[in-house]
């Protein structure tokens, strides 16, 4: 299949520029990723030589152009905010730098100095360098310094996550408020359609009816009907205020910024994604199941600009299926989950949402998901301030009683506030996989400072490894044919082949490492376990471990040695209960198979494997060699 050429720009065309230096400005325009948003970010301010005010600006350019990781203003911000301090430090010298050629390793060590009773200093000086490092035409001393390691960031413990029972009461919360808003919007928008179709009659229902025409107004417009005073002000007119506020009449058609934080709550617990990445979400999505049944899923591209070339990531929404009823409702423990409730999965949630905000998409042409309607017109996608979601979240946590007296949720920080972090440590810690991050930065930035429910945690670990290990035991392991075996096949085939329940001409293609695998040889590739009888096993070779066809020789031992050090090697980059549910078993099963070989044997096995041996278990750890 031919796709189509890309769209490029016309000939002739020039990019708009950034930096802007004219007329004695040195400013830059930061426009963010989706063009939605620009900031100008003045340098003339910085107060340092007209020279290195330059030079800083066009690094900071670098730093959050297309080709930077700076890609959002509230990031722009912060990298803006690093060099102002840096350039304020710089001013306080007795022979301040003036030019990029004149930075010195000490300015930065003074400004390190400065800084250094602060919690942020790693975030503050690494920021910086950072940006530096863009910057032309500094000293080489002075672009060793930048190249220099990091400061080592304050490891002490986050946010801790929550309890079980703390995070099923704010999800809880969260879906009553949700369910609440959702009957009221719908409820109205009925009205509405009734009142546009002529099935309220003004005469019968005068109250219905004028409250359809001034819903008609607000679904329309955004607005309420206003009238014009004397004063210059527009009000509500008097038959509709003496009824109903402004407020009022906008949230019974529109979702209102504070009605949509419980529904980011539900999202941030669901998806276990940053708020600001649901807020930015966008409202288009694609359907793989194409309503030809089964699971409903969606894919929705996320973005989190700070991840640099990675910040697009494809997330999948799912629904339950109809027959799966789990976890427990909002009335309390033991209740089950109707998998039809829309607020109980990602999917449900996000199409409820984007249901919801609907008109206000329509009114403002915008394509984000969290389109709502504020106290002064209109809010789509991200705010600039970075604390203004986490405010309106803790506003909306009061509002919703979780942090009165007589809740469980007394406890937390500030009086009950939820904390998106908080949930995000949360969803983490429950499902121990990576989400829009590494499972490096999973185990050192999350699992590994979070003392929340550490002893809860380790039980959870020990008890999945003692389980795999208990499998493994009373698991039946592939046989292992013995090195004296092996000669005394050479001799007298059929005895070997008996003993070990295969035919002659098998054994032979066996020794001679045509029915080789990863771990072993296969001696019925057709007749396995893990497949419909007669046709090709497809299950991975790991399997083998465990498969009745399976054989195992001494040839087979490098290989063997060397994926149980890869293993062990995972083990200090996963989360350890996810290691133990997914390596644990093999593990076990390959410790215990190795074993069954003399010491001296293995001992020499350590040193024979081959540079292929070495690739070909490089490629199966990395699940190449696994069946699409």
């Amino acid at each position: 299949m031919r796709g189509r050429p890309a769209a490029l720009p016309m000939a002739g065309y020039q990019a708009p520029a950034r930096v802007l230096l004219d007329e004695g400005r040195c400013t830059v325009r930061v426009i963010s990723e989706d063009g939605c948003t620009s900031k100008d970010f003045d340098f003339t301010v910085m107060p340092v030589a007209r020279a290195l005010q330059v030079a800083l600006a066009e690094a900071f350019d670098r730093r959050t152009g297309p080709s930077g990781t700076c890609k959002s203003i509230s990031s722009a911000n912060g990298c803006y905010y690093g060099l102002r301090t840096f350039t304020e430090y710089l001013s306080t010298l007795p022979s301040p730098p003036s030019g990029p050629a004149e930075l010195r390793p000490g300015h930065l060590e003074g400004y390190r100095a400065k800084y250094a009773g602060q919690r942020t200093l790693a975030q503050r000086v690494n920021g910086v360098k950072r940006t530096l490092r863009a910057v032309t035409g500094v000293s080489d001393a002075f672009t060793v310094a930048l190249r220099g390691g990091g400061i080592v960031r304050d490891r002490s413990p986050k946010v801790p996550s929550y309890r079980p029972e703390e995070f099923r009461l704010i999800m809880a919360a969260a879906r009553r408020e949700a369910r609440a808003t959702a009957a009221r919007i719908r409820e109205h928008r009925q009205l509405l359609d009734q009142w546009r179709c002529g099935a309220v009659d003004s005469g019968r229902e005068p109250d219905r009816w004028q409250l359809g025409q001034a819903l008609d107004h607000v679904e329309t417009a955004g607005d309420v009907p206003r009238r014009l005073c004397r004063n210059g002000y527009r009000y509500l007119p008097h038959d509709l205020a003496k009824r109903w506020s402004v407020g009022d009449l906008i949230a019974m058609v529109h979702l209102t910024w504070c009605d949509a934080m419980p529904f980011v709550v539900l999202l941030a617990g669901l998806t276990g994604q940053n708020g600001s990445t649901i807020i930015d979400a966008p409202a288009a999505v694609h359907r793989p199941d194409g309503g030809a049944g089964g699971t409903p899923n969606a894919i929705v591209e996320l973005v989190k600009p700070r991840r640099g070339h990675r910040s697009h990531m494809p997330v999948v929404l799912a629904d339950l299926p109809d027959w799966l009823s789990t976890g427990e409702d909002d009335e309390g423990p033991g209740q089950p989950v109707s998998a039809r409730d829309e607020l109980h999965t990602p999917l449900g949630v996000f199409l409820l949402v984007r249901e919801l905000t609907e008109p206000v998409r329509r009114i403002t042409g915008t394509d984000r998901l969290m389109a709502v309607r504020q106290r002064k017109g209109f809010r789509t996608g991200r705010p600039l301030s970075p604390g203004t979601l986490g405010t309106a979240i803790a506003d909306w946590s009061h509002r919703a009683g979780l942090g009165s007296v007589s809740s469980p949720v007394a406890a937390l920080p500030r009086g009950g506030e939820v904390s998106l972090p908080r949930l995000r440590m949360t969803v983490l810690e429950q499902r121990q996989q990576a989400i829009a991050h590494t499972d490096e930065v999973l185990v050192n930035e999350y699992l590994g400072r979070d003392r929340g429910n550490i002893g809860a945690y380790q039980q959870v670990v020990s008890r999945a490894l003692e389980e795999q290990v208990s499998r493994a035991k009373a698991s039946a392991l592939m046989p292992v044919l013995t090195a004296d075996e092996v000669e005394l096949a050479r001799e007298h085939p059929e005895t070997v082949a008996a003993r070990h329940g295969m035919d002659s001409a098998v054994l032979k293609q066996m020794l001679s490492g045509e029915l080789d695998t990863v771990l072993g040889a296969c001696t019925d590739h057709h007749g396995g376990p893990h497949s419909p009888p007669g046709q090709p096993c497809r299950a991975s070779f790991m399997r083998c471990l465990e498969c009745p066809c399976a054989r195992a020789t001494p040839r087979h031992l490098p290989v063997q040695i060397l994926v149980l050090d890869g293993l062990e090697a995972h083990r200090a980059e996963t989360p350890p209960a996810r290691w133990a549910q997914r390596f644990a078993l093999p593990h076990a099963q390959l410790a215990e198979l190795i074993s069954r070989h003399p010491p001296a044997a293995v001992t020499r096995a350590r040193e024979q494997p081959t540079p292929a041996d070495r690739r070909l278990v490089e490629r199966f750890l990395a699940r190449e060699l696994d069946h699409s």
